[in-house]
């Protein structure tokens, strides 16, 4: 079974609210200086389902937290019931990652238990940040929903916030690099700050981990490891340098980086199949915690994108095992659709 891990749609009485979807895809301002690109094919679930079938993709994972998690309580209630109405029509075809209303910690618990016990969706989404302040380390407005999370034992799919603080729009920075290195700095919060207080939370990385894995070698030999641990500090005249591999491995520091580490989940999309970064992958992260995912319809346009990217798969040194699980194997058993 391949299953597509992040791919985009919104309800068709909620993308009505705000564009004609007879009309061409059209960025719009929405809350907190964001954009979100009303693209008609969001609605479409047939043409989606049409797609999927052209490029050999058995299921899709939907998700709108890039929009939903930022447009308050309401709007993420009407996507999360307009979405069971409508993959209803489609057995089989769709499974859904709710949103929630991320800047309202109580708000958010209650769409949480309410997507997860009444709709019985298997995981929920949420983005890197919302402003300066609201990031995925903010206790006051996260540690209540990681809680939540944590209790319910599902896995929450990151996006990257479309519009960063303070990315710049010309030269497509803003796009094409700024929603990267957001993705990254959520992974540091995650590894320094979230998953030493929720260690059991299952994390899924978007777009490869953004910037992540081409810095992970500079994450690790920056890498401050938590007292607790008690392990050795560099010597003094190396303090506040970064650590070369044989010092950070004659330290333990490189394994307590990649015990966190590990335990993130990314997933595949941001690059449309590009060789080079699934290739990188497989060098950088546990073959069991990789997803499948095209970003589609923002990505990927056409089934046959979707084959590319996975016929892509077999001029690469992976393992038949590997590649299953890749394209999803592991996506089945992160959402429990094994059982």
């Amino acid at each position: 079974m391949i299953i597509d891990v992040q791919h985009h749609a919104l309800p068709r009485k909620v993308f009505e609210k705000f564009h004609d979807p007879s009309l061409p895809p059209k960025p719009i301002a929405i809350r907190y200086d964001s954009m979100f690109t009303f693209a008609p094919r969001l609605c479409d679930l047939d043409e989606h389902v049409q797609m999927m079938d052209d490029g050999g993709v058995d299921m899709a994972l939907l998700s709108v937290s890039q929009f939903g998690n930022i447009m308050g309580k309401e709007i993420c209630r009407e996507i999360n019931e307009e979405f069971a109405e409508e993959i209803a029509r489609f057995p089989g075809r769709f499974a859904i990652s709710g949103c929630f209303p991320q800047d309202d910690p109580d708000a958010a618990v209650e769409e949480i238990e309410y997507l997860v016990k009444e709709l019985k969706y298997p995981a929920v989404s949420m983005i890197t940040s919302i402003t300066p302040e609201i990031t995925l380390s903010n206790k006051e407005y996260m540690w209540p929903i990681y809680e939540k999370i944590a209790e319910l034992d599902i896995p929450v799919f990151v996006h990257p916030n479309i519009k960063p603080f303070g990315a710049e729009p010309e030269c497509t920075i803003a796009a094409s690099l700024s929603r990267g290195y957001d993705g990254a700095k959520a992974a540091m919060r995650l590894i320094y700050d979230v998953l030493p207080a929720f260690p059991n939370i299952k994390f899924v990385l978007p777009h490869f981990g953004g910037a992540l894995l081409a810095l992970k070698g500079r994450a690790l030999n920056f890498y401050q490891p938590p007292a607790e641990l008690g392990l050795p500090p560099v010597k003094e005249k190396y303090r506040n340098l970064s650590k070369s591999p044989l010092e950070s491995a004659e330290l333990g520091h490189d394994k307590a980086f990649n015990d966190v580490f590990d335990k993130l989940y990314i997933d595949g999309a941001g690059s449309a199949g590009w060789p080079p970064i699934t290739e990188m992958a497989f060098r950088c992260v546990k073959h069991d915690h990789l997803l499948w995912a095209t970003d589609y319809p923002y990505e990927t346009h056409e089934g046959r994108d979707f084959r590319y990217y996975i016929d892509s798969l077999d001029q690469m040194d992976i393992s038949e095992e590997d590649k299953k699980a890749f394209l999803g194997g592991n996506a089945a058993r992160l959402l429990k659709l094994e059982k």
